[in-house]
């Protein structure tokens, strides 16, 4: 192809060079490179050894239009090659450490942060003193990331299975410019790799994929870069050629959220992605989970959910976070009578719990009280006094559900006036905390109510609960307080692009938590107030969230547990930069945000992703019917989910598609669902109709009339919550535990009903 007519050749005077080329390793190391030329119509490279190869470039569409630059690249090796891989990318000399650099689901803002290189699970205890304090972080541990030191060299190279999209790019505040670059997941040579790669001034980057993926020398697995890479080139006999895709997205972009605006519209772009398929009903998995954790969760002896099955401290009481005091919710709303009987005692174990400054202890076993701190070196500083914020967060949050839900739909149920004061009490910590540091950080000691450690978007779903409270107490300081910490928490984070804190054992590494919880407060504060800034606010989080969130399907290794189940990646969540598997669910959320922010703004993506997310949770529930089988060899019991759904080689190869053999909090997340979202929802002025569970379902015409055809594909009677409104509806905010008015639905096995909505 003659260079002038290269459909590429217009993005150089935007900055942006396309570079092909084929490199040679010896091992993981690299050995030799070729860059492609071109001569008239015919690209070519030639190593050093006198390999040779001929390249051919096939392009459709343009980048700034909508489904992007299309480039399919063919390497034919002309004779035998060893030790080879393709590769394929843009190079840039418009560059500086002020671009901000993304991988969905693994690097934000280039994870250009501190780092502090501990082994898991790192701890606050085991760095210096000037690490911590009120004014600390941002800090990470040794993750994939772009030098946060000037004089260091700065790359990372990933797989794509590190990635909830396989793709990369950056946004250039000074040009207002974005880019995106997606890639297929792999070739037949397996999992591709993607590389950014800083020049030594930072005046320059250069960003690639290669086939087949080879991570140069080392690789990342849990907490360390610096694992050699078992990553190799193939192979190439004469005359045999490989095949390879991009897509090259240019958009103007005047912010960071502008990037992931345009990253939530074409993520799915050419990937493997096909639609939800009917999977086991929620009302079937609802029975099954309930009795799971009736007979294997609860704990008779102390009077509470625990929120895992093995005798150890962090599988019995944890609050917030991982489940407690949250699976309780979903059984107060759903159970049965004696479910009903046990999440109220839950909830008298929670609020028993309260220490002398108002925010909760974190961890119980076996009749003790722990701290969360995962040290246990008998110098550290305050003993079993350190305390995850985002427990006592969630702990807010879902009180205030619980008292919701209690007064709404099970007003016979008189509330301990404790219960009340203990509530107030642990809303009354986090004001205390706001007045004194205008954060309420990441870690507190909870005999003081101090910040140990400030810096995160640990509390994001504060200003959530405070606003809950304000309403149900009536009291306009916690209401002053919800607005001012949600303006930080959006000028700190949600604006930067970086949400860091969800999780207690990750430093301040990105996350998805703190992301969605984030959403989370921005849309109660917009029901709450009808100020439509924090709905605006809520779709930048929102698109945020999503990025974390698989948008295809990834094929694992057919011999994996997942492989031979036929697991489905698409709506999994990954949990953050240090922990790299995707996971099932939002951690720990139904989601149900996503429906409120579509009735606010009309937007089908956050239905859409909200379908992903939810119909695809079923798959991953151990049965009787379909057991699934962890890494130890044994099946789970029915009931069981496990957090891993392992894209990443972060715990070796031979885990991909594996699973961790724990009870774990994606449970809760499940059951949430259930309770908390609809079966089908119609959005009837607009004719939209979007199925999560289990059930067929469409449309049907008669004369002017139109219907909704539900049937039960399944051998069991189900149950199907049906939300159907209008313009008119959405209006009007859902609040706290809706779904107790929405109306259900009976099928008996194979039956089928016509609605009229």
């Amino acid at each position: 192809m003659n260079q002038t007519e290269q459909p590429w050749r217009k993005l150089e005077r935007a900055g942006m060079h396309m570079v092909l080329g084929v490199n040679q390793y010896e091992g993981a190391l690299p050995r030799s490179n070729a860059t492609v030329s071109w001569s008239r119509d015919r690209g070519s490279a030639v190593l050093p050894g006198g390999e040779a190869w001929d390249v051919a470039v096939q392009s459709a569409g343009a980048a700034e239009e909508r489904e992007g630059l299309e480039l399919a690249i063919t390497f034919r090796s002309l004779g035998a090659c060893d030790h080879a891989a393709v590769t394929w990318g843009f190079r840039t000399e418009q560059w500086s450490e002020r671009h901000y650099v993304l991988v969905p689901g693994a690097v934000y803002g280039g994870n250009r942060f501190p780092v502090r290189p501990l082994p898991y699970a790192p701890c606050w205890t085991r760095l210096p003193q000037e690490d911590r304090g009120p004014e600390a972080g941002p800090m990470i541990t040794d993750v994939p990331r772009l030098s946060f030191e000037p004089d260091e060299p700065s790359s990372f190279h990933l797989l794509t299975g590190d990635a909830s999209v396989p793709a990369m790019g950056f946004y250039d505040p000074e040009r207002s410019m974005g880019w995106l670059l997606m890639t297929d997941q792999g070739t037949s040579y397996g999992d591709t790799s993607m590389h950014v790669e800083e020049s030594a001034d930072r005046r320059g980057a250069r960003l690639s994929f290669q086939a087949p993926g080879v991570r140069p020398e080392t690789k990342y697995e849990m907490t360390t870069t610096r694992v050699p890479s078992p990553d190799r080139g193939a192979r190439f006999e004469a005359g045999e050629s490989v095949t390879v895709r991009c897509r090259l997205f240019q958009f103007a972009c005047e912010s960071i959220a502008a990037m992931f605006e345009r990253l939530s519209d074409i993520r799915k772009i050419g990937l493997n992605v096909e639609e939800p398929s009917v999977s086991m009903p929620f009302s079937a998995v609802w029975a099954i989970q309930e009795d799971k954790y009736n007979r294997l969760n609860w704990n008779e002896q102390h009077g509470y959910y625990a929120v895992g099955t093995v005798d150890m401290k962090h599988q019995d009481w944890q609050v917030g976070w991982v489940g407690g005091g949250m699976s309780s919710y979903a059984l107060l709303a759903e159970g049965s009578a004696l479910s009903e009987e046990r999440a109220l005692a839950t909830l008298s174990f929670m609020f028993g719990s309260q220490t002398e400054s108002g925010f909760f202890n974190g961890v119980f076993y076996n009749g003790q009280w722990y701290g969360d701190e995962f040290n246990d070196a008998t110098d550290r500083d305050h003993p079993e006094r350190w305390h995850i914020v985002r427990k006592s967060a969630d702990a807010l949050y879902f009180a205030m559900k619980h008292l919701v839900l209690l007064a709404q739909a099970r007003p016979g149920v008189e509330i301990p006036e404790q219960w009340l004061t203990a509530t107030k009490r642990l809303a009354d910590a986090f004001v205390k905390l706001w007045r004194q540091y205008e954060d309420f950080g990441q870690w507190v000691h909870t005999g003081t109510g101090k910040l140990l450690v400030g810096g995160s978007a640990a509390g994001a779903i504060v200003p959530a609960g405070l606003a809950l409270c304000a309403e149900y107490f009536r009291e306009p300081e916690y209401a002053a307080i919800a607005l001012a910490s949600a303006e930080r928490y959006y000028d700190r984070f949600t604006a930067k692009g970086v949400t860091t804190g969800g999780p207690g054992e990750i430093l301040q590494c990105p996350d998805s938590e703190s992301a969605f919880a984030l959403l989370e407060s921005y849309i109660v504060l917009h029901e709450t107030t009808g100020d439509r800034q924090w709905a605006k606010r809520a779709e930048e989080a929102a698109d945020q969230a999503m990025s974390w969130c698989v948008s295809y399907d990834f094929r694992f290794p057919r011999s994996s547990t997942f492989g031979k189940l036929g697991i489905r990646t698409l709506g999994s969540v990954i949990a953050n930069a240090q922990n790299k598997h995707s996971a099932p669910g939002i951690c720990t959320l139904s989601g149900d945000s996503l429906l409120k922010l579509y009735r606010s703004t009309g937007k089908i993506k956050y239905l859409e992703l909200l379908r992903d997310i939810a119909a695809h949770l079923p798959q991953y529930l151990s049965t009787e019917e379909r057991p699934i089988r962890g890494w130890d060899g044994i099946d789970l019991l029915p009931g069981y989910m496990s957090e891993r759904v392992n894209m990443s080689d972060w715990e070796g190869a031979d885990y991909v598609g594996e699973v961790l053999p724990l009870s774990c909090w994606c449970e809760v997340s499940l059951m949430l669902s259930y309770a908390e979202l609809p079966g089908v929802y119609v959005d009837k002025s607009n004719g939209i109709m979007v199925v999560l569970d289990g059930v067929d379902c469409e449309w049907e015409n008669e004369g002017a009339e139109r219907r909704l055809s539900l049937s039960n594909p399944h051998a069991n009677t189900i149950t199907v919550k049906l939300l159907a409104e209008d313009d008119a509806d959405r209006l009007i905010p859902l609040g706290v535990c809706p779904s107790a008015k929405w109306r259900r639905l009976e099928l008996a096995p194979g039956e089928s009903v016509r609605i009229s909505v």
